[in-house]
């Protein structure tokens, strides 16, 4: 079936990079598409009025938890016990690994806030239990399913690691180290990838993923290297995502995360580290200010860094800096991480925050996280048919209504979509060719229902939390409100 979108600010590809087509069209066939430009005289089978709105590629969402986890109930600096004790860590209080019916619930409520969020693509983790050394695999295969029943296009993986972490209660960080258990995740997340590669008409492809790379140790870096290079599977890994991590790799290795990746080859364009808020250039590590050796690393590995601003930024961190890590030639994509997956709310902050970072206005544009959102999160994946308007290209697409007040102001769409608009006005997600989101809605899912459902999973999991932790405190301790709760 050829359809025709017409009449928008379509935003194509020249075959270098973005090009705004003001009342342009674009035209796909099935999964495809054919037609970029001005005018389209040829047959088409339906014709999409677009005017007043944005016609976008779809965005890729790099690292987006697709599981409902308990990180915003900690927003306003709010931090529930993660660091207690051992026996904490061992007795796995905090249940945040869900299975059942809660797994499902929350695979779906988050899978279809990916796509309101316009996210045509997404790489989708869960949040592992504390003490595991490996996912429920039910987890992952949740996930997929969910993905590929809604139409969205996602890269699963399957995550393990040798050594979760735990506090004393000195505040020392310290290690299970367990060698098999890390090895029997890693064949356990090839058999995963083996079994749903390319499945759902191709839109389900799989990856690796060592959790973190702190509680991974040499042996299992260099065995999921390895396994990577003889599958053919891109690898993704929290990297340098805190203090504790990079002053503990300096400790085991001399080296910083991404100097002992680097210098490992273990870094190479199949690899994407996630967050790396703690780099040579972040002055809270200690190294001299303006050192770029971390950066100037990532980019002759050409590796991907994954960033997701407003996780940070709600905890007053932030990148290091993003348009210092572009003028060095780092690809970069972004996340959104935790609840909300507003990819639009994603641009923005990346960009302010890039501007903070440096002091500079001029620093991050919003043509520089537009890019990230859609051409570097298809580089990241090595897909030349991802996150972009071109003959040729998958049909993902979003439409924008620029038609509120709010986005009224329009004289470089791409600042108007970064800086004003939302996610409530992303109109229409398409991926391969077909609608996952109309008016702003997923066909056939009963929205309000599933919320009603999320929420109470989500509270489930916080008290479940609370009756758990090793100190005894309080709810009101642990996760307090922004004002007192009567009755």
């Amino acid at each position: 079936m050829r359809t025709k979108i017409q009449g928008g600010y379509v935003i194509g590809f020249d075959g270098e990079g973005h090009a705004v087509i003001p009342g342009g069209v674009v035209v796909f066939d099935d999964d495809r598409i054919v037609h970029v430009g001005r005018s389209y005289d040829g047959r088409v089978d339906e014709t999409i009025d677009a005017r007043g709105k944005l016609i976008s590629p779809g965005f890729i969402n790099i690292h987006a938890i697709a599981s409902i986890d308990i990180t915003h109930f900690r927003t306003d600096g709010v931090r529930s016990v993660l660091r207690t004790s051992k026996s904490y860590i061992v007795d796995d209080v905090g249940n945040l690994d869900l299975v059942g019916e809660d797994l499902r619930t929350s695979a779906r409520f988050c899978m279809v806030e990916l796509l309101k969020g316009g996210a045509t693509t997404s790489v989708p983790i869960t949040a592992m239990g504390p003490s595991r050394f490996e996912a429920p695999r039910e987890q992952a295969e949740v996930i997929a399913q969910t993905a590929g029943e809604l139409g969205a296009r996602a890269y699963v993986s399957h995550h393990f690691r040798s050594g979760p972490r735990y506090w004393t209660e000195d505040g020392a960080v310290r290690f299970h180290w367990d060698e098999e258990a890390g090895l029997a995740g890693l064949k356990r997340g090839v058999e995963f990838a083996k079994e749903y590669e390319g499945s759902y008409d191709d839109r389900i492809r799989t990856m690796l993923f060592p959790y973190q790379f702190d509680t991974c140790s040499a042996d299992l870096l260099e065995a999921t290297k390895q396994a990577a290079r003889e599958h053919g599977l891109k690898i993704h890994m929290h990297t340098a995502q805190s203090l504790t991590e990079f002053h503990e790799s300096l400790r085991r290795y001399g080296k910083t995360p991404i100097q002992y990746l680097y210098e490992s080859e273990f870094l190479d364009s199949d690899v994407i580290v996630t967050h790396v808020t703690n780099s040579t250039l972040n002055p809270l590590t200690g190294y001299p200010k303006g050192d770029t050796s971390d950066i100037e690393m990532l980019a002759d590995s050409g590796a991907t860094v994954a960033h997701t601003p407003w996780i940070y930024a709600e905890s007053g961190r932030f990148l290091h800096s993003f348009g210092r890590f572009q003028k060095m030639g780092v690809n970069l994509a972004i996340g959104t991480d935790a609840f909300p997956m507003d990819m639009i709310m994603e641009m923005r902050y990346a960009a302010i925050m890039g501007k903070v970072a440096e002091a500079d206005p001029r620093a991050v544009k919003a043509r520089d996280v537009f890019n990230a959102a859609t051409l570097g999160g298809a580089r990241a994946l090595g897909r030349a048919d991802l996150g972009r308007l071109s003959e040729g290209a998958k049909a993902d697409i979003v439409v924008v209504d620029f038609t509120g007040s709010h986005v009224a102001l329009v004289d470089d769409p791409i600042k108007t979509l970064v800086y004003f608009a939302s996610e409530r006005d992303i109109e229409t997600v398409i991926v391969d060719g077909k609608p996952v989101v109309e008016e702003g809605h997923v066909p056939n899912v009963d929205e309000a229902a599933l919320a009603r459902e999320a929420n109470a999973v989500n509270q489930r999991q916080k008290m479940a939390f609370v009756s758990q932790n090793p100190t005894g405190k309080s709810t009101d301790e642990l996760f307090s409100t922004s004002f007192p709760v009567e009755g």
